[in-house]
Parts: C-alpha cells; structure tokens; sequence
C-alpha cells in the first residue's frame, strides 16, 4: 500500500499539561485512553472517542464497534486479525517523532494465553473481562516529553482538522489544570485502611498453595511458581481521579488510564514485556524487590543487601534464563543477548532488579507470533512457565483477567510495545480490583509471601484513598 501523507499539526506542551487535557476530555467520553510514560520514557499518547472498538469474542471472533453504532464480527485468531487491522492502515512516519506513530491502543488479557496454550480450565471468570481490548482512534496526541512538543495527529483522507483538535486540547489544560487537586511529590498521608477489604485467597488458605507449590519443586515439577492475591474494596471516587493520585507520588515507567463503558483501569506498572522497533525486539525482566530506605544511607545498605542476596540474584538468573528462552523461539538464532544485567532501579516504594535482554526477529515472522511466544511474561508465572501456568490455574480461585497480561499499543507500521500488567487496579461495577503476587520457591515462608502480596497493592490502595478524600 502507497504511504499517506500524515495530518498533524504541534503545539508547545507540558507532561502536566497533557495529563490534565486528557483528563479533562475523557470526563466528556466514556471511551478513553491514555499512555504514559512516568520515568525513563520519551513519549505519552492519549485518545478519546476511538474510531473503532475491537475486542474478543467467545470463540475465535473479533467484534469491531464503529463509532457510528456499525458492528462487525470477524472470524479467526483474534490477535492475528487485531494485527492485520493495525496494518491495513498505513501512514509515512512523522520523522520528528522518535516512535508512536499511530495505531492500536489496549490490552491483552492473561487468559488470552488459552488460546494457544492447553491449560485446564479450573478457575472462576467472575469479571469477565474480554481478552482483547482496543482502541483505533482517527484523532490522537503524542507528547515528546524532551521537546515538550504534543503532536496532534489525524488519519489521512478523512477531512479532520487537526487545529481544531490541538485548540481543544490546549483550552481543555486550562481548564483541567484548574482542577488540579494531588501535586507531584510524596503521597497524601491519608489511611488506605478499612473494614471493607475483600480478599480472594485468605491467610491459611494462601499459605497451603505455598505449600502445594513446594511440593511440586520438590517434585521436580517446576522451579519457581507466582501466585497472587486479588483484593476489592468499593470505590467512591471516580477511576480518573484515583489515576491523578497514583501518577502524582508514584510514577512508573508504563503508566496506563483506560475508560470503557464496563470498566475502567488505573496502572502503574514498571516491567516491559515486549518493545519491537523494526525487527529489533527487547523486553526488561524485573526480580528481586526490597523496599526504598527512610533516608540515602538506608537506601545504599537494602540495594546492597538486594545485590548480595543469593535467593534475590538466583530467581532473577532464573527469569532471565526464561526470557532468553521465549526471545530464541521468536528472534534469528545468534542474535539474543543479555545487555543489561542485574542493575537495581528505584521506585517510590520499591527498588528492582533489572536486566535487559534483546534480539532480532525471525525473518517474516508475524507480530502476532513474536506476542504468542512470549505472552504472558515469565516474571509473573514461573519456570518453566506453561507447568507453572497449569499450576496458577489449580491453586488460584479465579480468572487472572488483566492482572499479569499486558497494556501497550500495536502500531501501524508493525513496532509495538506491551508491558506488564501489575500495580493495577481494574474497576468494574464501582468495585476496585487490584491483584498483587509473589515470586515462591523451596525456601519460602508462606506467611511472609503472604503479607508480601498483599503490600504490593499498597501504592494503589493509597492512590484509591487519596482521591476519596
């Protein structure tokens, strides 16, 4: 297909500029999207009112819902058809911007891995959440967080004005920074506390899948399994504003607000999955946590201690191992390497281990290929990751959902990236759910995993609490 001529037009702009545009906009549209990268990123991207909605169906369908109120319902593999949607439009690039150049924005859910992987079905899908779910916006902005430059793009041949969308926008910052209620910085000291916590997996229960699962490494079953805990609490705040808290004293580096008429999402996730620029592809595994010190000196000796800790260091091996794995069976043989090893970034609440692993992509392998073989993360499963899935799915009570799948966009020119669902909340039905785990292996304590999941949901519960009050 000949290459279109892009519509766009730019405007200068601050990150907090866009961020409060884009809330102020989407509190008119109850279909919204925002990308955004809170530390270490180059770009955020955001769309209202998509174009088309494409989601999954039972079986292998793919439904498109037009703006106009149209449906069409497409038969196939719903990711392979997502990905020729993506590339059916074509644009040359806007060469001042570094990546996004337009295409699908959304997510993946866990449980789209049972599509193509056989795991028994043994768990409850109570939020029903669809396995694919994405936007096509015709009218979107792209901020270059260096340059301070948004760029308000349009598909080509449809007479939109894009100066019209750029007004918009910056008369909507005027007025959404107007509104600003959390500044950046350190939480709001408010209690996230409260008696209406309702939480999946109790105590003793949790602590026995430990168990279950020691008996399976012990067995020689698998070596490291991760289990989680879904918690939910009501919330009497709107998801918008919950994402302001969140994004205000604990940024990440795939930050991500989703407005769905059934659901809404709030996420700050830190882990990559996957990034494909032309046929390079790189994904970030992250393993080994300790909490951020009181002070400088606190916070040298736990990085120390995190990089000395041999359980820390070898289950972080061990998922690097794992990633290298999925990276040979999707990329050219001799091209995978670790360039990136074992480095500890630093959170608001949290440090990591990090490693970065790359390669290049089989020669004609398709998008929806390279996303099979390496969806879901083995960060969040285990090793080796389809026995840990099967056991995932014995253990845990209900439906993954989006916990553990990915958010990102698909673009038109085939680059993608998708990260890691965690610190997530996704609210459906005025109900917060938020699903925290942990990485289990012979020696681990099963009241300490326990407490450990469940304060791994403590930035978002502060977050929820924050915009309550």
């Amino acid at each position: 297909m000949q290459g279109r001529q892009p519509v766009y037009t730019t405007a200068e702009m601050t990150k907090e500029q866009f961020f409060y545009a884009y809330k102020e906009l989407a509190h008119q549209n109850e279909r919204h999207l925002l990308l955004e990268s809170g530390r270490s990123g180059a770009l955020c991207m955001a769309g209202i009112d998509p174009l088309v909605t494409l989601q999954t169906l039972e079986g292998d369908k793919l439904k498109l819902t037009w703006r106009d109120g149209k449906e069409e319902v497409r038969q196939g593999e719903p990711l392979a058809l997502l990905n020729d949607f993506a590339q059916s439009f074509e644009m040359d690039t806007v060469s001042a911007l570094s990546d996004f150049q337009g295409g699908l924005m959304g997510f993946i859910s866990y449980d789209y891995a049972r599509r193509y992987e056989p795991i028994q079905v043994d768990t409850v899908d109570d939020l029903e959440t669809p396995d694919l779910y994405f936007y096509l916006f015709d009218r979107w902005a792209v901020l270059d967080m260096q340059t301070e430059t948004a760029y308000f793009i349009a598909l080509p041949n449809r007479d939109l004005d894009v100066v019209e969308v750029k007004d918009e926008w910056l008369a909507a910052a005027s007025e959404g920074l107007k509104k600003q209620v959390f500044v950046p910085g350190r939480a709001t000291e408010v209690s996230s506390a409260s008696d209406d916590l309702a939480v999946a997996v109790t105590g003793p229960q949790f602590e026995q899948m430990v168990r279950d699962v020691q008996s399976y490494i012990a067995s020689g079953d698998v070596v490291q399994v991760n289990l989680s805990v879904r918690q939910s609490k009501p919330l009497a705040a709107h998801p918008l504003d919950m994402y302001e808290a969140l994004r205000s004293f604990n940024p990440s580096p795939y930050m991500a607000s989703i407005g769905a008429p059934e659901f809404a999402v709030v996420s700050g996730s830190p882990e990559l999955l996957l990034k494909k620029r032309g046929e390079e592809l790189s994904t970030r595994p992250i393993g080994g946590t300790r909490p951020r010190g009181m002070n400088d000196e606190e916070d040298a000796a736990l990085k120390a201690e995190l990089l000395s800790n041999d359980k820390e260091t070898g289950e972080h091996i061990m998922l690097v191992d794992l990633e290298k794995e999925d990276f040979e069976r999707v990329c050219a043989p001799g091209t995978v390497e670790t360039d990136e090893f074992m480095v500890v970034e630093k959170y608001s609440h949290v440090m990591h281990l990090v490693s970065n692993v790359r390669g290049t992509a089989t020669q004609g392998i398709s998008n929806a290929d390279i996303i099979k073989g390496v969806f879901p993360g083995g960060s969040i499963t285990g090793s080796p990751k389809l026995r840990t899935m099967e056991i995932i799915e014995e253990l845990e009570p209900t439906r993954r959902g989006l916990y553990t799948g990915s958010i990102g966009w698909i673009g038109f020119n085939g680059d993608m990236e998708l990260n890691i669902v965690i610190r997530t909340a996704y609210i459906k039905d005025g109900i917060t759910h938020i699903q925290a785990g942990a990485g289990l292996v012979a020696d681990s304590v099963p009241e300490a995993e326990y407490i450990e999941s469940l304060n791994k949901a403590k930035a978002l519960w502060q977050a929820k609490a924050m915009a309550e009050n």
